[in-house]
């Protein structure tokens, strides 16, 4: 739950800048994609190693997938000139999302991706820094999360081709909301699908499932509601966001506020359900207790009646009447019944 104070031990007692991969542990060798355009011409390739130079005659957009070998981030942090913070804050990848600027027209962001898959939330970092010329944006692990943005930069579609970083910018973030909203959608249907099987069974697994994923939705809107003030931060003034492309980040900022107004709303719902099972629980076990209570009063009177005839004193009068065990088992099953019918009058059955 707390991965990232786990990793941050890593770091224990490390200078500050001390470039140490702290996340969790990966098996696949990183990539970089390498997209190189301007309006006329496009060349995507894959860099095999982080020495290569972005042209500075085109708008360059770097893909990094993999953050786990710190030498290549560390080489490519070099080649391009990060700042030794923003590095670091990179390969921490429990890093809170936060908004940074190296000078007015450099700016570096780190963001939460969230994301279903087989039924479970992941949370990952997404690191992005943006300059003329220049986006870089490095995953954890590839994710289709900017398959959209890349097949618009090939098919030359919209004006993404034609934009500044800061439209490019603009579009990276908008797919990061976008991958928030389907995941809040995921997280919907999950949540209707166990409120369905509570519905027609309760089980100590059902509420079980239900607990973990109202954890879930509380990570998730732990991570998304930093993003509020990246937003903001953005949007400020002196952001130096060019005037043409405020109006999407302010659009991509909406969706972000109600993707984490749906989260929040997910949360109580959940929390509501959870509180539901609860009071059924009570209710079921006030109706068991409420049977054995009748029944343990309707049997004190029988027992006393039997408790006396079975003293068995030798001067008892009806222990020599013919019919005194038909009388007494005739006045038990009559103040049984009686007590039966007074508590059914009373609706305690």
């Amino acid at each position: 739950m707390f991965d990232f104070l786990r990793w941050n031990l890593l770091k224990l007692d490390a200078a500050p800048g001390t470039l140490i991969y702290a996340g969790e542990a990966r098996d696949f060798a990183p990539s970089i994609t390498h997209c190189a355009y301007d309006a006329k011409s496009l060349d995507e390739h894959r860099e095999t190693s982080a020495g290569f130079a972005p042209d500075p005659a085109r708008m360059n957009l770097l893909v990094v997938t993999g953050v786990h070998q710190p030498e290549l981030i560390k080489e490519l942090a070099a080649n391009l000139d990060l700042p030794l913070l923003y590095t670091e804050d990179v390969l921490n990848t429990g890093q809170r999302p936060t908004l940074a600027w190296a000078d007015q027209h450099t700016g570096f962001v780190v963001m939460r991706h969230l994301m279903v898959v087989d039924g479970q939330v992941v949370n990952e970092q997404v690191s992005m820094l943006w300059r003329e010329g220049l986006v870089a944006v490095f995953l954890e692990r590839e994710s289709g999360l900017l398959d959209g943005v890349l097949e618009r930069i090939r098919q030359g579609r919209g004006r993404i081709r034609k934009a500044d970083a800061t439209y490019l910018m603009a579009a990276v973030l908008d797919a990061l909301v976008d991958s928030h909203t389907l995941a809040l959608a995921a997280i919907g249907d999950l949540a209707q699908d166990l409120e369905n099987r509570l519905t027609a069974t309760l089980s100590d697994a059902l509420l079980g499932e239900l607990y973990e994923l109202k954890r879930e939705t509380i990570l998730a809107r732990n991570a998304l509601m930093p993003e509020r003030d990246i937003f903001k931060g953005l949007l400020r003034d002196d952001a130096e966001v060019p005037d043409d492309v405020l109006p999407y980040i302010q659009d991509t900022a909406g969706h972000h506020e109600q993707t984490l107004e749906g989260v929040v709303s997910l949360h109580d719902i959940l929390k509501s359900m959870i509180d539901y099972q609860i009071s059924l629980i009570g209710i079921r076990t006030n109706k068991v207790m409420q049977l054995l209570t009748v029944t343990a009063t309707i049997f004190i009177p029988l027992t006393f009646i039997a408790g006396v005839y079975g003293m068995n004193f030798r001067h008892m009068p009806e222990l020599g009447w013919r019919y005194g065990y038909h009388a007494v088992l005739g006045l038990m099953l009559a103040v049984g019944v009686g007590m039966l019918l007074y508590f059914k009058r009373k609706k305690y059955l």
